[in-house]
C-alpha cells in the first residue's frame, strides 16, 4: 500500500509540475477571446442564481468553466485577505488556468489507479506517459476544452473497462458514467463515447468461446449484447443525469441549453473552418484523410512512436487472450475517435486528443514488452525502463513553456511542421513583445498585428489588428505565420511584407513571426536607391525661422560597412551653392548607419540653415551620401541625379524649392 501511494504521488507531481510552472506566458486566442470572459460570466450566473446564464457556448464548456471559477474564486480570496496585489491581465489568467490544471493532475493520477486494476505491469509507464506527453501538456496548460475532454473521456473508457472485467464490483460501471456525464458536459464530441463505450461493453461482456465457429461466434454475440445492454442503458441514464446535476441552465431552460448543445455540433463543428486551414503547404478547407495520421506522427515523442509500433506483434502474440481483447478496446477506441474526427471537415489537431491517453497506453503495453523481450536475452537491462522516462523528462525541460511546438525530432521537428500543419495560436506573442519593447522609438506609433488581443499584453503601446494598415497610426507591424498559413488579407500583408523583415522569432525550429518596420510617413514621393542598402522612399520638407526642414523616409534594404554622411546643397538660378549641411543621415537618434539593421525604416529631420539675406525665389535641393574617410559618394542607382556639372556625380535631384520672404 506504501508503494502505491508513493507511485500516485509521483504520478501527481510529475502530471502537475510541467503544467503549473509558469502559467502566466503566453495567452492562446480562444482564451483571450472566449474563455477568460466565459468564465467571469459563469461564476457571476453561479453566485447570484441566475441558471439561465450558465448558456454561454454550445460546447457546453460546464467543466472547464466551473474549473476556472475556482481558480477565480482562489483569486479574489487572496485578494481580499491581501495576500496578492490586483495582477494583471497574465496574471489573472494564470489564476485562472490553476483550476483546471489541478484537475488534470488529479484526474491523471486518477487513471494511474485505475490502470493500476486495469493492467498493473505496464500501470506506472502508461501514467507516466500520460503525465509527460508534450501534445497534452500543452493543451493541459490552458483554459480550454479539449484536454479535460480527454481526461473525463479516457477514464470514462478505463472505468467501463474494469465494470466488466470485475462485474461483481458494482461502483465502476456508476464512475464510468460519471466520468461521461463530465465528458459530455465539456465538449460534443463527447457523443462519440456512447457508441464507444456500448461496443467495448459488447466486446468484453464474456470471454471468447474457445473454438471460435460461425454458430459458437453468433451466440458469443447474442450473449454479449444481452449482457450488455441493461448495463449500458443503466450507465447512460446516470450519465445524463451528471449532465443535467451540473448544468444549471438545463433546470430551467432545457430547451435553450440542449438547442445550443446541438447546433454547436453541426453548426461549427459539421462545416470547415471559418478562418481557414492549411496542410502540406497550402491553404486547405479540408485536409482530408492524411491529416490525423500525420499528427499522431509528429505530436508523439520518439518513445512513444516506438512504442505504437510494437503494439500489433504483441497484439498477434496474444490474440484470443484477455490482454488482446483490452488491446482491441483501447485500439478500437482510437481508430473510433479518429475515423469520426476524419469524417468532419473542420480539423485541427487537438481535436484527436482525447484519443491520446489511450495512444499513450499502448505505447507503454508495447515498450514495457519490448523491455521485458530484451531482458529475457540481458539481465542487466534493468535501467531500460528508467531510460525511456528519462528521454521523456528531457524532452519537456527543453521545451517549456512552448510546448505547442513540440513535434517529434524524428520527423524534422518544427522546422518541418511548420510546412505541414497550421501553427501558431498565440505562442510567441511574448517574444514578440520583449523584442518590440526592447526598441528605442516603441512609442512613436501603434503596433498592427493578428491576433491582437494575445500581443497587447506584452507591450507599452496600443495593438491593433492589421487590417487597419490605412488607418492607424502605426510604426511596426507583426506578421503571425498561421495568418500566413490561413491566406488571410493577402493585400495588406503584401504591403506589409514589400520591405525586409527586422527580425524572426523562432522557436523550436517553427518561424512563428516575423517584425516589420513601416515606412515613415512622406508628403513628397521621391524613391531612389544609394548603393545596395539604402533605399530613400522620399521626403517632408517644412520652411521656418531662416531653415529648411527635411525629413528623409529611409528603408534600409541591407547592411551598410560604414558610418556615412549624408550632405544636402541648396543652389540658386545661377548654380551657386547657397546653403549645406553634412551630417549623419540618422541625426542623434540613429548616428550610425553601420548599426542600421536591414528592414529599419528611419525619418529624423534634417535642419539646413538659411543665410539671413538670402531672397526669395526658387532653388534646387540636391541630396547625397559618401563616406566620410574617404569621401567616396554612394552610387545614385535608381532616382533622378542632379546635374553632375552643379552637384557632381552621384546627388539626387530633390526638387525645386520656392522661397519666399518672411513678412
Amino acid at each position: 500500500m506504501q508503494r502505491l501511494r508513493t507511485q500516485v504521488a509521483l504520478v501527481f507531481l510529475v502530471a502537475l509540475l510541467p503544467r503549473v510552472i509558469g502559467l502566466a506566458d503566453f495567452l492562446t486566442a480562444d482564451e483571450v477571446h472566449h474563455w477568460i470572459t466565459r468564465t467571469e460570466r459563469f461564476s457571476a450566473a453561479i453566485s447570484v442564481g441566475r441558471w439561465a446564464d450558465t448558456i454561454l457556448t454550445g460546447h457546453p464548456g460546464v467543466t472547464l468553466m466551473w474549473l476556472a471559477s475556482l481558480g477565480l474564486h482562489l483569486e479574489r480570496t487572496a485578494l481580499a485577505w491581501g495576500w496578492i496585489v490586483a495582477p494583471d491581465r497574465l496574471g489573472h489568467l494564470a489564476w485562472l488556468r490553476s483550476g483546471p490544471v489541478v484537475a488534470h493532475a488529479v484526474l491523471i493520477s486518477v487513471g494511474f489507479l485505475l490502470l493500476q486494476r486495469l493492467m498493473p505491469r505496464h500501470a506506472l509507464l502508461a501514467a507516466l506517459f500520460w503525465a509527460l506527453s508534450p501534445f497534452l501538456i500543452a493543451q493541459g496548460r490552458l483554459i480550454h476544452l479539449d484536454a479535460l475532454l480527454t481526461d473525463f473521456s479516457t477514464l470514462s473508457l478505463l472505468s467501463m473497462m474494469l465494470a466488466c472485467r470485475q462485474p461483481h464490483q458494482r461502483h465502476w460501471l456508476p464512475l464510468s458514467a460519471i466520468f461521461c456525464g463530465l465528458a459530455l458536459l465539456t465538449k460534443g464530441p463527447a457523443l462519440i463515447m456512447l457508441p464507444s463505450i456500448g461496443l467495448s461493453m459488447a466486446l468484453l461482456a464474456r470471454p471468447l468461446p474457445p473454438t471460435w465457429t460461425w454458430r459458437s461466434g453468433m451466440i458469443w454475440a447474442w450473449r454479449s449484447i444481452m449482457w450488455a445492454i441493461p448495463r449500458y442503458l443503466i450507465w447512460l441514464g446516470l450519465a445524463l443525469l451528471v449532465v443535467w446535476a451540473l448544468w444549471p441552465a438545463l433546470w430551467v431552460v432545457p430547451d435553450q441549453a440542449l438547442g445550443r448543445y446541438f447546433n454547436e455540433i453541426i453548426g461549427n463543428g459539421g462545416r470547415p473552418n471559418g478562418d481557414g486551414q492549411f496542410f502540406l503547404g497550402r491553404s486547405d478547407a479540408d485536409p482530408g484523410l492524411r491529416f490525423y495520421p500525420l499528427v499522431a506522427a509528429y505530436r508523439s515523442t520518439p518513445v512513444e512512436l516506438l512504442g505504437l509500433l510494437l503494439i500489433p506483434f504483441i497484439l498477434w502474440r496474444e490474440r484470443g487472450n484477455l490482454a488482446w481483447r483490452t488491446g482491441l478496446v483501447l485500439g478500437g477506441f482510437v481508430l473510433c475517435w479518429f475515423l469520426i474526427m476524419t469524417s468532419g471537415p473542420k480539423k485541427f489537431d487537438r481535436y484527436v486528443l482525447p484519443a491520446w491517453p489511450v495512444l499513450l497506453i499502448l505505447a507503454a503495453w508495447g515498450l514495457n514488452h519490448a523491455i521485458a523481450w530484451a531482458r529475457q536475452w540481458h539481465v542487466a537491462l534493468g535501467w531500460l525502463t528508467p531510460a525511456v522516462l528519462a528521454i521523456q523528462a528531457a524532452t519537456l525541460v527543453s521545451y517549456h513553456p512552448y510546448y505547442l511546438s513540440y513535434y517529434n525530432p524524428l520527423l524534422g521537428g518544427g522546422r518541418v511542421a511548420q510546412d505541414i500543419f497550421l501553427i501558431g495560436w498565440g505562442e510567441g506573442m511574448d517574444r514578440v513583445g520583449a523584442w518590440l519593447s526592447a526598441q528605442s522609438d516603441i512609442h512613436d506609433g501603434q503596433v498592427l498585428s493578428a491576433l491582437p488581443q494575445t500581443l497587447q499584453p506584452f507591450l507599452p503601446v496600443p495593438v491593433q489588428a492589421v487590417e487597419a494598415l490605412e488607418r492607424a497610426n502605426a510604426n511596426y507591424a507583426v506578421v503571425y505565420r498561421e495568418s500566413i498559413q490561413r491566406g488571410a488579407n493577402p493585400a495588406v500583408y503584401a504591403q506589409i511584407q514589400a520591405t525586409h523583415p527586422l527580425t524572426t522569432i523562432t522557436i523550436h525550429g517553427i518561424d512563428y513571426a516575423w517584425i516589420y518596420q513601416l515606412p515613415k510617413a512622406y508628403t513628397t514621393p521621391r524613391p531612389a536607391q544609394f548603393g545596395p542598402s539604402l533605399h530613400l522612399r522620399g521626403y517632408s520638407l517644412s520652411h521656418a525661422a531662416q531653415q529648411l526642414l527635411v525629413t528623409p523616409s529611409w528603408d534600409v534594404v541591407g547592411p551598410t560597412d560604414s558610418d556615412l554622411l549624408l550632405f544636402l546643397h541648396l543652389y540658386d538660378q545661377t548654380g551657386m551653392r547657397v546653403a549645406g549641411v553634412d551630417v549623419a543621415p540618422g541625426g542623434a537618434l540613429f548616428p550610425q548607419t553601420s548599426t542600421w539593421r536591414v528592414g529599419q525604416q528611419i525619418a529624423v529631420p534634417i535642419p539646413l540653415a538659411l543665410p539671413a539675406d538670402l531672397p526669395a525665389g526658387t532653388y534646387t535641393l540636391t541630396m547625397g551620401l559618401y563616406d566620410p574617410r574617404s569621401g567616396t559618394r554612394l552610387p545614385l542607382s535608381v532616382g533622378e541625379a542632379a546635374n553632375p556639372a552643379l552637384a557632381g556625380a552621384d546627388a539626387l535631384w530633390v526638387g525645386e524649392i520656392e522661397l519666399r520672404n518672411e513678412s
